[in-house]
């Protein structure tokens, strides 16, 4: 499936296509009020629930929203990961747990977005600087494309992204995250362990989701993940035959359904 478009996006190569318009809060809105799953893959449907005078901009918004949400099922190869995630975002969650655990889902299905955040933005302090003209540098090695909307698309879906703000006209803030765990969990139930299994601490450390919610040493993912297991929210953390592993102790649908007895009351 060709998900690139036909006009100056075009030269890119599938796996890295054009990064859509980031429509962040347009987005989470349209997840609020979507009664079923299968409404976020429907561009007709979810354009009925938008609200924008114009017949044109919800028809575009719709079909830009779904082509989006239905690569999340192809990228992970795994059908339970939209579902989840809409379970996660219709549960009365806080907010800004439900936008973390879009962002990893928003850069896993934005290649061009994914990587400009973790070769370029990722390895700096939270507070520092970055001038634009250092990422439309990036843009244009990187990509081999240069084109302007290209380097404006990329700013603009990293500052509706969180990871960074606009700091005058030449340069941008680096944004830091706080109370990263509670969105540590739940993504790590959604994307590894939707019922209680296993898992390898290489296999979460291999994936970047961590680095999208804020993480800039692993050595803080697995004292979150051992905190987990102090409270009870997994099984155990475990080195077993040499090998580093975590063993949930809930499915993903208990896990948030229990949500506040088992974390926000018993805060890690």
């Amino acid at each position: 499936m060709n998900f690139a478009s036909n006009n100056d996006e075009g030269s890119l190569k599938e796996k890295e296509h054009f990064p859509q318009e980031p429509l962040w809060d347009v987005t989470l809105n349209a997840i609020r009020e979507s009664q079923s799953v299968d409404i976020l893959t429907n561009a007709k449907a979810l354009a009925n629930i938008l609200h924008f005078n114009s017949d044109e901009t919800r028809s575009r918004y719709g079909r830009a929203m779904a082509t989006r949400f239905a690569r999340i099922d192809l990228k992970w190869s795994n059908p339970q990961i939209l579902s989840g995630f809409f379970n996660i975002a219709k549960a009365g969650l806080e907010n800004k747990i439900i936008s973390s655990i879009w962002r990893i889902l928003f850069c896993s299905i934005e290649p061009i977005i994914a990587r400009t955040y973790l070769e370029i933005i990722w390895p700096r302090e939270p507070g520092s600087q970055i001038q634009r003209s250092e990422i439309r540098n990036y843009v244009e090695m990187t990509f081999h494309q240069q084109s302007k909307k290209l380097n404006t698309r990329i700013i603009n879906c990293l500052h509706q992204a969180g990871f960074a703000s606009p700091q005058g006209k030449e340069a941008l803030n680096i944004i830091g995250f706080g109370d990263l765990d509670a969105s540590l969990f739940l993504a790590t139930h959604l994307l590894f362990a939707q019922d209680p299994k296993t898992i390898k601490i290489s296999e979460i450390m291999d994936s970047s989701f961590w680095k999208y919610l804020g993480y800039y040493k692993f050595d803080y993912v697995r004292i979150a993940l051992r905190g987990a297991e102090s409270k009870g929210l997994i099984l155990r953390y475990a080195v077993v035959d040499h090998l580093e592993q975590i063993t949930t102790r809930y499915s993903l649908a208990d896990l948030i359904s229990h949500w506040r007895e088992l974390y926000e009351n018993e805060r890690i």
